[in-house]
């Protein structure tokens, strides 16, 4: 088994709120879970001086427990890949928790003031070489999205060559996969594999009247509970819940299409 804390999108520069922040460190302070990710956006726009001011807090997660970052699109705006290499990690990585029976990949998406990601071959050959070791719980972070999430805005901001990842999620039998990006949390099931994106744990740059969240994961041999937990109050709320393969639960969120009949804008 493994318990999972994934954060996302903390855009430490812009509307990042430092309570939010406090109150995840809190959290996680009192769970201690086997490892924390985040999918990417810790800052806002690549620069040296948020990085380093983002630093102390990611540190004080560092003394709690085992950290993996990937970069998100704003991380690494105005060549800040450089800086989040020298000062939060590796721009791809490996995980491995011999106890917990489990791999964590992470994987590069982001590219230079381009807002869509991309793999590319190296990466998948590389993620490929990873999962030759045989752990049970086999997890991928990334930051852009593989399956577009509703209510998420139109922008094209998805992986450009997503179709050969989900095809490498099946192949591979991987678990889970972890993603950010659009700030916010929803769940998607494909054969074996959980799609897990998270909301924005620390600012106040959300959709709608969406909260600032992050999700509580715990992964075991395949059944996998997923809380997403309000930052601003910590309320915890289910989101996912597979047993044996099988999905018991999915939070849906609101369509596209249930907005539209519920607005007066249509009505004659």
């Amino acid at each position: 088994m493994v318990e999972i804390i994934q954060i996302s999108d903390l855009h430490y520069g812009s509307e990042f709120v430092p309570e939010y922040m406090e109150n995840i460190i809190d959290y996680i302070g009192d769970i201690k879970p086997d490892v924390v990710v985040c999918t990417g956006d810790i800052i806002h726009k690549g620069r040296i001086s948020q990085f380093k001011g983002v630093l102390p807090y990611i540190n004080r997660i560092r003394d709690i427990t085992k950290f993996l970052a990937v970069p998100g699109n704003h991380d690494v705006k105005n060549s800040g890949i450089i800086f989040f290499e020298k000062l939060i990690g590796p721009r791809r990585s490996r995980l491995i928790m011999e106890d917990q029976d489990t791999i964590i990949v992470g994987i590069c998406t982001a590219r230079d003031d381009i807002a869509h990601g991309e793999c590319g071959d190296e990466q998948l050959d590389y993620a490929g070489r990873c999962f030759d070791k045989n752990l049970e719980n086999r997890i991928i972070a990334l930051h852009h999205h593989l399956i577009p999430v509703p209510l998420s805005g139109q922008k094209f901001t998805t992986v450009r060559d997503a179709g050969e990842l989900l095809e490498f999620t099946q192949l591979f039998e991987i678990d889970l996969v972890l993603m950010g990006h659009r700030h916010v949390p929803h769940a998607y099931v494909i054969g074996p594999t959980t799609f897990l994106y998270c909301g924005t744990s620390t600012s106040n740059k959300v959709r709608a009247d969406d909260s600032p969240s992050f999700n509580h994961i715990i992964l075991n041999e395949g059944d996998i509970e997923v809380n997403i937990v309000n930052s601003t109050n910590l309320e915890s709320t289910l989101l996912l819940e597979r047993k044996l393969s099988r999905t018991k639960f999915v939070r849906p969120r609101r369509t596209r299409i249930e907005h539209l009949l519920s607005s007066s804008v249509w009505d004659d």
